[in-house]
């Protein structure tokens, strides 16, 4: 099991505690962002799709970056959330850059902010967050 801050992870298996109910940050989502950690920790084959040499895990997150991920789908979930439109996605991201106080050595918080300015100005965000978690090759 892998412990955050607010909740737990092991393998497709979330954990959140009740300190996430009392949360004001308007950028933080627990849920998602403990969802976010399944991605990377469960094998296709575990929930029955294909499984190849090249496709084990459900995305192919680099290991160095599965915090920033989670923190990142965790923050543009709750742009999309609060607002819809583009423009508003980022003016969200902006505040969001000024903002946030991350209190995780493990990810560098003007890197999640980036990914996150990024993401909310592109088409399909979740594509961009991906892109910027992935590992070279």
């Amino acid at each position: 099991m892998h412990p955050t801050s607010s909740g737990l992870v092991s393998i497709a298996t979330c954990f959140v505690s009740p300190q996430y109910f009392a949360e004001e940050d308007p950028f933080a989502d627990f849920v998602v962002h403990e969802v976010a950690h399944i991605f990377h920790n469960c094998k296709r084959a575990a929930i029955g799709l294909r499984q190849t040499r090249g496709k084990e895990w459900l995305l192919d997150i680099q290991y160095l970056k599965r915090e920033t991920f989670a923190y990142a789908c965790e923050t543009y979930a709750r742009l999309l959330e609060r607002d819809k439109s583009r423009a508003g996605r980022q003016a969200l991201a902006e505040e969001y850059e000024r903002e946030s106080r991350i209190s995780d050595e493990r990810i560098e918080a003007k890197e999640i902010a980036g990914i996150v300015r990024e993401a909310a100005a592109a088409r399909n965000g979740w594509k961009v967050i991906l892109a910027r978690c992935s590992p070279t090759t």
